[in-house]
């Protein structure tokens, strides 16, 4: 992949994969085990300039483009793919979203301290009533007096000890437009973390319901049209979807890296495994997959960073990968036998969070239903009809 990296992409990498190798890497297991990261992983990111990399130098960021963000993401993930996947959040869907609806004293407020770590920012959608599906969603800011309240529920979401939770909602009209963007402080009355959820897979990123009772929202806190915003953050949706891609990415190199390591050391039925042909044939039948997946993913990045928005790339990109992810890891798991269903090896997490990435930031099915919608023309039938 090296061939078409910039410098500074290539020294970006290198960091992450620094990172993710000596310090990552010695604590994988335990966040998996844990269901939590500590807090200084997070602050280490911010030191190395990784939550900052997507934001522009003007509020406090790098300035970087989509394939570095991922680049970044796809090494962090071969140590631990869940807090890549907490990590490409933070990197991109918050920053993205606040960039692109946020005036300019909310850029100031809120995009520096995201930046350095100062405020962990947390996005909000996922709803019981309709998943993804904004036509269905019951949580709405309505106004009051010369500010809004917020009532209603969100599920899954994703980094529970936020400070900052950018929250989807419907407005005064129903519809896709009108289906705007708050930020909610966790302190203000109203505001509940409902608990934590113990996962599968993805594990160590807080994820749970929230709740919304008469919280006020203060006009300054509204950001974007709220009539549009749904529309408007669209870009940032699909580099967010490539975000995660990144990470399913960097998941499946990671356990493919230990397989191959696993099959040179132990022999079976008398000879080196790696010698058998089975093994060969599987492994190179799964690298051949991985650097498929690796240009797809960078022609989308490519294309994003260019501004090319005529195709759901992000949407390709989540869907495919993340499917290949899981298919491949769980045959890579299958080279372990025994060791590799015991949670002491530390190599079925690799399969477990592969299998959550197909539901998290979007199921696989409903990334097919917007591919078929902005590609091929067919309209999505889910609908409040």
């Amino acid at each position: 992949m090296s061939y078409f990296l910039t410098e500074d992409q290539r020294m970006m990498r290198d960091v992450a994969q620094k990172f993710a190798r000596n310090e990552l890497m010695p604590i994988a297991n335990q966040i998996d085990h844990d269901e939590k990261t500590p807090s200084w992983v997070t602050e280490r990111c911010a030191e190395l300039g990784f939550l900052g990399v997507y934001i522009p130098e003007a509020y406090g960021g790098l300035g970087a483009d989509l394939t570095t963000a991922c680049v970044i993401l796809e090494e962090i993930a071969k140590a631990s793919p869940a807090f890549a996947g907490l990590l490409s959040v933070e990197m991109i869907l918050c920053p993205g979203v606040v960039d692109i609806l946020g005036t300019e004293e909310q850029k100031k407020r809120f995009l520096p301290a995201s930046a350095s770590g100062e405020n962990v920012m947390a996005y909000s959608q996922t709803e019981p009533s309709g998943a993804g599906n904004v036509l269905f969603h019951q949580t709405r800011l309505t106004a009051d007096g010369n500010g809004y309240r917020l009532n209603g529920h969100k599920l899954f979401c994703t980094q529970g000890e936020a400070q900052t939770y950018l929250v989807m909602c419907k407005t005064e009209r129903d519809g896709v437009q009108g289906y705007g963007c708050v930020a909610v402080d966790r302190s203000w009355p109203g505001f509940q973390v409902q608990k934590y959820e113990d996962k599968l897979g993805w594990r160590g990123t807080n994820t749970g319901p929230i709740a919304f009772t008469d919280v006020p929202v203060p006009p300054e806190n509204v950001l974007g049209d709220l009539l549009t915003a749904n529309a408007d953050i669209a870009p940032v949706n699909q580099a967010s979807f490539m975000g995660h891609a990144a990470t399913s990415l960097g998941c499946l190199e990671g356990l493919f890296d230990l397989t191959v390591a696993y099959v040179k050391e132990r022999s079976l039925y008398g000879e080196p495994m790696y010698k058998l042909s089975p093994v060969t044939d599987k492994l190179g039948a799964i690298y051949a997959k991985i650097e498929a997946c690796r240009g797809l993913l960078y022609m989308g990045t490519r294309l994003h960073d260019e501004g090319d928005m005529t195709q759901p790339m992000g949407s390709i990109c989540k869907a495919y990968i993340c499917d290949t992810a899981f298919e491949c890891t769980s045959a890579l798991l299958q080279m372990w036998g025994g060791s590799g269903i015991m949670n002491s090896t530390g190599v079925n997490r690799y399969m477990r969070d592969a299998r959550a990435k197909m539901v998290a930031e979007g199921s696989t099915e409903m990334h097919h239903a917007i591919i078929a919608t902005m590609s091929v023309g067919i309209p999505i039938s889910m609908t409040s009809e």
